[in-house]
């Protein structure tokens, strides 16, 4: 009767609010610093419809669709190692996200993710198996208190071909307390898996985390806008990665040392796995693309985005670096959308994208672009993205959930489009799906020409 009285609340305050609740709005979505209007906002797209409209005046979705993303290697560039990063999105923890559901949950997607030399996701939701499972409540009105199970993570790893690296940095960090957070780093330890984002100590948030593949060492960073309504405990905010970062003035000196530090250490490349952005909305505001603009120049190469839980659009930048003037190019993918997620209210969290990102090393024979150096010289830089929309797929029988699994959304719209419903889909279903399709072509417009033909 409560969240109903909610509803209601937030529908009615949207209604009267109905011209600035049409489209994205420039507030920092931090739980812990929420007004009352910004408290309804959140509540009036969670309840009453996700944001498909970007910033009004921003000029982002003209901005958007002009991107070019086409990444190939030129000015003489000869590429002598090279690492594929293959990204996931936000995984949350659900009753009907389990073993027995997830059965067929990489089938189609498998051959794309896991096929690269690192896969990542965002662990979401803690592991701490001394706790039981927990979950997204009903209620908005009860704070989240998730936990996922280790049966749960075995099959995200998929018997160690899956997912292989973890960021820990998000709102959710805390969820099970100062005792769960460790306990899932104690966790991901035990089990071999690296991970970034939340530490036991300040020598370990202090530590440089770098994965070598094929030749090209790449550091990562991870850092999260909020905690919800937790508080880093005095004395400790080393446990948690944290800075306001959908706050325009925010400082990011502390983020610009970790950058130093990893390549002090010497990383080729540095990307960003952060947790930022407002949720339920198509397109990040004007702050949030400002903040990515201004962390790619601290030095950072590759900015892999989530928490909105829905896809938002892809930029690359180009910036001349300040210290030499050599003009570079950063990626900056600002959301993902969801991996593992069932919302009841959210229906653009069913639409997501996995990402493949290969990070080059070589020689630059000429000058320009983000390869600018001497000629000879030894550079790195990203010379391809690659992207797979994934439909989250989710079933239930007699109001049980008893298959979950991620489907080449492309395929899947084209075989509908045919007359083919492999899956039962129903006529409101297929109706969603072509609705996402026409957001998908909107929001990603530029991504999709990099990403491969749909299976036929």
């Amino acid at each position: 009767m409560a969240d109903t009285k909610v509803k209601i609340s937030c529908w009615l305050y949207g209604l009267r609010h109905r011209k600035e609740f049409a489209a994205s709005r420039p507030l920092e979505g931090n739980a812990a610093h929420m007004g009352l209007d910004e408290k309804y906002w959140w509540g009036y797209k969670y309840y009453c419809g996700p944001i498909e409209k970007a910033e009004p005046g921003a000029g982002l979705e003209e901005f958007f669709a002009g991107q070019n993303l086409d990444f190939a290697a030129r000015d003489g560039f000869a590429e002598t190692a090279a690492m594929t990063l293959c990204a996931g999105g936000d995984m949350l923890s659900h009753a009907g996200l389990n073993p027995d559901t997830t059965a067929s949950l990489w089938d189609e997607v498998r051959d794309f993710y896991f096929s690269g030399d690192l896969a990542y996701a965002n662990l979401e939701a803690p592991i701490a198996p001394s706790k039981p499972p927990s979950y997204i409540p009903k209620s908005i009105l009860v704070a989240g208190a998730l936990n996922n199970s280790p049966g749960m993570f075995d099959r995200i790893t998929d018997g160690g071909k899956g997912i292989d690296f973890f960021s820990t940095a998000n709102n959710h960090s805390l969820d099970q307390g100062e005792e769960g957070l460790r306990e899932t780093l104690d966790f991901l330890d035990a089990r071999g898996y690296p991970h970034v984002g939340t530490a036991r100590s300040p020598e370990e948030r202090d530590r440089v985390v770098m994965v070598e593949r094929g030749g090209v060492k790449v550091a990562f960073v991870s850092w999260t806008f909020a905690v919800n309504w937790s508080k880093l405990p005095e004395g400790k905010e080393y446990l948690v990665n944290y800075l306001r970062l959908n706050k325009p003035d925010t400082d990011l000196s502390p983020i610009a040392a970790q950058v130093k530090a990893a390549r002090a250490a010497g990383a080729d490349a540095v990307v960003a796995l952060l947790h930022w952005g407002l949720e339920f909305e198509a397109y990040p505001v004007r702050n949030g693309v400002d903040m990515g603009h201004r962390l790619i120049e601290l030095g950072i190469d590759v900015i892999v985005g989530n928490h909105p839980h829905n896809v938002q659009p892809i930029e690359k930048y180009a910036y001349a670096d300040k210290s030499t003037g050599a003009r570079k190019e950063g990626l900056i993918i600002y959301a993902l959308g969801d991996l593992l997620s069932i919302h009841r209210t959210l229906p653009n969290s069913r639409l997501a994208i996995l990402a493949r990102v290969r990070i080059s090393k070589g020689r630059a024979v000429g000058a320009g672009r983000s390869i600018a150096a001497a000629a000879g010289a030894d550079v790195v830089c990203v010379t391809k993205l690659e992207i797979l929309p994934i439909y989250l797929y989710a079933r239930k029988e007699k109001g049980q959930f008893v298959d979950y699994r991620l489907l080449d959304f492309r395929k899947l719209a084209g075989e509908l489009h045919a007359g083919r419903d492999r899956f039962g889909l129903g006529g409101a279903r297929k109706r969603e799906i072509f609705r996402l399709e026409a957001l998908m072509r909107k929001v990603l417009h530029a991504a999709l020409e990099q990403a491969s033909p749909p299976p036929r």
